[in-house]
């Protein structure tokens, strides 16, 4: 299987010099996560995430977003070129280029899922059990939005199950809960500025500096408030290919593996998956 098969080809490409605020109104337009960023010439540069550029509320020029160590591959690629790339750099996309560098299509984990393993009824004798997530971060259905936040992101993940005060599974948040329900703000910061000698010290009063500085902010309330409560499960003995077959009905990433009555005991990713192919 070749790369240009599963590809989505001619992508919207940012060109730099860009603004976020440019770059916001294409992921409003196009709702996707990330687009590729490309130099004047056409170049590939890298690529930009709406995750990070929510979380850099103060950084204007797109440049000093954007993730520039990103992995390619040529359309005439094998399909497991792409995959080994994706899972040694630990991430969910390759741009596709030609052999100047411009961009030509880019292939991401979900396209893998949707286009090939959803339809591969070859997968239905390979079970997840070997492939999914055993150590899983959960957050508390209480846990403020803010600290939900923080959890997901040190999971490395995009998204995290919510438990209740007995430990059990009641629903799922991922970044893009998170993001819509937060807003980016002004607000003034005060620093204070170093002595510059000994001297300096003997002052009653030391002078401070007043900056204006954004960031995002996220309400005040619980992640149960956000959460998906409808949880679209797996088992550890179901297949990759029912799997695949599940992130593409409900348009998902990742799903709960519950084992007996119920009892969590991982979690299985679109990332996870695709290592199938690795395999064959």
């Amino acid at each position: 299987m070749r790369v240009k098969t599963l590809m989505t080809p001619d992508p919207v490409v940012i060109k730099l010099p860009a603004t976020r605020e440019y770059a916001l109104d294409l992921f409003r337009k196009h709702k996707v996560r990330s687009f590729p960023v490309a130099n004047r010439e056409g170049k590939l540069v890298g690529i930009i995430s709406i995750k990070r550029v929510m979380l850099h509320p103060d950084e204007e020029q797109l440049a000093m977003l954007v993730k520039r160590d990103v992995p390619t591959v040529k359309p005439n690629d094998d399909l497991k070129k792409a995959v080994r790339a994706m899972l040694e750099s630990d991430y969910r996309r390759v741009v596709v280029v030609d052999d100047d560098d411009h961009v030509l299509g880019i292939l991401t984990v979900g396209d893998i899922v949707r286009r090939y393993l959803s339809k591969n009824e070859k997968l239905r004798s390979v079970t997840i059990e070997k492939y999914y997530q055993k150590n899983v971060g959960v957050v508390w259905r209480g846990t403020p939005l803010k600290a939900a936040l923080k959890a997901l992101l040190l999971c490395n993940a995009m998204a995290i199950p919510v438990i209740d005060d007995g430990g059990n599974l009641v629903g799922m948040v991922d970044e893009t809960d998170l993001l819509k329900d937060s807003e980016v703000v002004r607000v003034m910061k005060s620093t204070a500025l170093a002595a510059s000698s000994e001297e300096d010290w003997i002052l009653e009063s030391h002078p401070t500096l007043l900056f204006e500085k954004a960031e995002l902010q996220l309400p005040e309330k619980p992640v149960e408030d956000i959460m998906n409560p409808e949880v679209i499960i797996a088992t550890p003995h179901m297949s990759v290919y029912e799997v695949a077959q599940k992130m593409v009905q409900y348009h998902i990433e990742q799903l709960p593996v519950i084992r007996g009555e119920g009892e969590l005991v991982g979690i299985v990713r679109d990332m996870d998956i695709i290592k199938v192919i690795l395999n064959k």
